[in-house]
């Protein structure tokens, strides 16, 4: 196969933007951005987008996309990147994805697809309301191994994935994904002494910091009230439990939290 994918991937501050950057602009191609929190509209400071300047010319795809509102999965990853490698590869050979959403590229690249499965809201939102053990008994009958491979408090994950065995009428363990052989990849993991790795994060909240993170969050959070979104974003979520009481002051929310958290694998 002549059309080739370079993928750069690993954990947060470890220099794949700029490599994704420069590499494209060595091929004269485009990047597909695997990131589940750049595809946010206003998501600006937190998701550490790349601005105009950074993206220097390159064509950025998947920025922007969706308000906080919004449910974006790894299905609709999949099914938008293949629609913009089509379009891509009608002029070029070589393109890249760039981003640490490990859940995200694998669902477009690995040898098993994805089901097609769309969500369903009026469902959610009725299965939203239960408790999260009655959610896990729920899943338990439809698919029980599915079920133990997810934890009662993931209450998303648990509602995703009585959504699916649904949809598809039988349990998601026991689905056959179909083989996918679409796309030539070549893999490059980011990494860092975590040492250095877990000093370059800190220096990056710090500028978050600096140009605004909690500005942003108080606006995102008039702009986007009750979005789930913001409250399971890493940058967003302390602020939440900051004014809930959860957190003596603002420096522990940040010092023992958004860095320790931005750190975890």
């Amino acid at each position: 196969m002549s059309k080739k994918i370079i993928v750069l991937t690993g954990p947060t501050a470890s220099g794949k933007t700029q490599a994704s950057i420069t590499l494209a602009k060595k091929y004269n191609t485009e990047i597909i951005c695997a990131d589940s929190r750049i595809v946010y509209k206003d998501f600006d400071i937190v998701s550490a987008k790349p601005t105009t300047e950074e993206q220097n010319g390159i064509k950025h795809h998947l920025i922007d996309i969706i308000d906080a509102n919004q449910d974006f999965s790894a299905g609709d990853f999949a099914k938008k990147s293949e629609e913009i490698l089509e379009n891509i590869f009608k002029n070029n050979d070589i393109t890249i994805i760039c981003g640490g959403t490990w859940f995200y590229i694998k669902s477009l690249l690995d040898e098993k697809s994805l089901p097609e499965c769309p969500i369903n809201q009026s469902l959610r939102d009725e299965l939203s309301l239960l408790d999260n053990n009655t959610l896990w008994e729920k899943l338990n009958k439809l698919d029980s191994k599915r079920a133990s491979l997810i934890h009662q408090n993931n209450k998303d994950k648990i509602i995703r994935s009585i959504e699916m065995c649904i949809e598809l009428n039988q349990p998601i363990s026991e689905y056959q994904r179909k083989e996918n052989k679409k796309y030539n990849a070549k893999w490059f993991m980011f990494n860092f002494d975590r040492e250095i790795l877990y000093e370059r994060i800190n220096k990056r909240v710090d500028i978050m910091l600096n140009d605004g993170l909690y500005e942003e969050w108080k606006t995102n959070k008039e702009k986007y009230p009750n979005s789930k979104i913001m409250q399971n974003t890493i940058g967003y979520s302390e602020f939440f439990d900051l004014e809930n009481g959860i957190y003596d002051n603002f420096d522990i929310a940040v010092d023992n939290e958004v860095q320790r958290r931005t750190r975890r694998p």
